[in-house]
């Protein structure tokens, strides 16, 4: 079954057609919109992006929608819970509400399918820079948090509390999402190699292979080389007896 599932998906990283891709997204969509979360407990200072793009204080009680980030300061936390779940942010990160969530399988791959296709080369004539692709061209002081380099580290930070309190599939997928739309985080090899180490973990040996490669063209330290190059070695061996 999940080979199956992989040779669809590898199929559909060059020919999805636009409206099945639109009709995933809503699918994704509709499943998030069903979840609801609520503020427990703050502590020290954090802020919630709603999705007006306003910035509201985190308080307790705050019930959150779907579509809010919530960012932490430095010696801060926030606690969420809702649908089973409850999820405490550190301080100096941020995580979408909508990345709270447990994923199969097969739902990470047709996630990072996804993400394969939109990180895919555009037409020419069709781009006008990677941030305005992703965000739009407003502008405001929200709009500039949410597009600096030390906002996407925040957001790291978060997708590495998620994979610690288990919901790893969701935090590769929204690793993926931040290297995507943070092109400089791309450079971060440590971060880069542990969420690369968790499609190893997942036995997705074609998907860690590739990203190894990837971070084996970063500036590294020594001990990152040889880690990097340690995995490539294993991962091939895995590969070829597949």
């Amino acid at each position: 079954m999940l080979n199956e599932m992989k040779s669809r998906l590898s199929a559909g990283k060059a020919g999805f057609a636009g409206k099945k891709l639109l009709l995933l997204i809503l699918i994704s969509a509709g499943l998030t919109l069903a979840q609801t979360y609520k503020v427990e407990k703050v502590t020290g200072s954090a802020k919630i992006l709603n999705s007006n793009d306003k910035w509201i204080n985190a308080k307790d009680g705050t019930i959150l929608s779907p579509n809010s980030i919530l960012v932490t300061e430095e010696n801060s936390s926030v606690k969420v819970s809702g649908n089973g779940i409850n999820f405490t942010l550190k301080e100096s990160s941020a995580l979408s509400v909508s990345s709270l969530k447990q994923m199969t399988l097969d739902e990470l791959l047709l996630a990072l399918a996804m993400e394969d296709m939109m990180n895919a080369p555009r037409k020419k004539g069709n781009t006008n820079g990677k941030t305005t692709a992703v965000y739009g061209t407003k502008e405001g002081a929200a709009n500039k948090i949410i597009l600096s380099d030390d906002f996407g580290i925040k957001r790291l930070n978060g997708a590495l509390q998620l994979a610690e309190s288990g919901f790893k599939e969701s935090a590769v997928v929204t690793a993926k999402e931040i290297f995507r739309k943070y092109p400089e985080t791309k450079k971060k090899a440590d971060y880069r190699i542990y969420f690369a180490d968790l499609l190893y973990e997942f036995d997705l040996y074609e998907e860690a292979y590739d990203e190894f490669t990837s971070i084996n063209e970063l500036e590294l330290s020594d001990q990152e080389k040889s880690e990097v190059e340690n995995k490539l070695l294993l991962l091939n061996k895995r590969i070829v007896n597949k």
